[in-house]
């Protein structure tokens, strides 16, 4: 039976993280399947360690492995890219066969940069490794950058589920992900200021960072939440607000509706559901006069693409695909 390993932030919340925690929790018939931790939150020495650890397992784990192994790395940009690329090299030369899954909303502007799109392409191509992106949008996008793209979506964990027994709360907004510049929270934060200025019941309850700003007291905030907390939150809002600079292919979204809750996003985002509300980034008085008049209940379906089951379909057809082009090459 032969072994596919996902490489990526394990551990570390965000939404590749929840990309191979679906993935691992239902994986394919006929296939075993590993995680290796390949990032730390912590210090530049524990980020190293989390490095050179996962160089190891996943040689142990090829060498271990008689019928086969896939190397499945879930790459962002940056340093992300990169030493998702080293470890790609790396089981490349322990004999294993390399899918390289692209999931940053930065990665144009990245591989934008003088001689960087033909440097990784040719490393990549060195190792043969298959790119799969997250939609066919993003194939169009990417193509020109790093060749040929296989196109998997991200899955949506079946926990994300409408629960009829959790009340809505008709003023309850939510923003979730890491408080940064990227993700918007700034952005949303002067929102509920003008919600505040003008007495509006408007409450956002926000994830990622552990107070509210100075002088908002209609902003609660929740930290880190488990993935639990986070559905009931999801269940339970009105609205999703989702304000990114950029984004692959948010996860967040895709659980929200999965939840029947409708979403509010940057009209900047590439591969969201077509029926989504968007709204000018930086633009607050059309945000708020979307937020004001949204209705608290999302009719939109989840394209299908989106289930394990389809997802773990386009999956299995790319790792099949790397084993018969290597009885090609025999």
């Amino acid at each position: 039976m032969p072994t596919v390993v996902h490489v990526g932030p394990i551990s570390s919340p965000g939404g590749i993280q929840a990309v191979i925690r679906t993935l691992s929790s239902q994986p394919p018939d006929g296939w075993n399947l590993e995680t290796v931790e390949s990032h730390s939150l912590g210090s530049y020495f524990s980020k190293l360690q989390a490095y050179k650890n996962a160089k190891k397992q996943i040689e142990n784990i090829i060498n271990q492995t008689k019928d086969g192994v896939i190397v499945h790395l879930h790459a962002a940009s940056d340093y992300s890219f990169l030493r998702k690329l080293r470890l790609a090299e790396h089981a490349h030369r322990h004999g294993a066969k390399i899918v390289f899954h692209i999931h940053s909303g930065n990665i144009l502007s990245w591989l934008g940069k003088k001689g960087r799109a033909d440097k990784m392409k040719r490393r990549l191509n060195d190792c043969n490794a298959t790119i799969v992106c997250l939609s066919e949008r993003w194939k169009e996008l990417l193509t020109p950058f790093l060749g040929k793209c296989a196109v998997s979506p991200n899955p949506i964990d079946p926990i994300h589920c409408i629960d009829e027994k959790v009340e809505r709360k008709p003023n309850q907004l939510l923003l979730l992900g890491r408080d940064d510049a990227v993700k918007g929270h700034d952005f949303a934060f002067e929102i509920m200021r003008e919600f505040q200025k003008n007495g509006s019941t408007f409450e956002l309850h926000c994830t990622g960072r552990k107070s509210a700003p100075d002088n908002l007291s209609n902003v609660v905030a929740h930290g880190w939440v488990s993935i639990e907390e986070k559905v009931k939150l999801l269940q339970e809002s009105s609205l999703l607000l989702l304000p990114s600079k950029y984004e692959g292919q948010p996860m967040v979204a895709l659980e929200a509706l999965a939840c029947g809750t409708p979403v509010l996003a940057s009209d900047t985002l590439h591969s969201l559901p077509d029926q989504l509300e968007t709204a000018t980034l930086g633009n607050t008085v059309e945000w708020i006069g979307k937020i004001e008049s949204h209705r608290s209940e999302s009719t939109i379906e989840i394209p299908s693409m989106h289930r394990i089951e389809a997802v773990n379909e386009s999956l299995v057809s790319v790792y099949l695909s790397k084993f018969s082009m290597s009885s090609t090459n025999d």
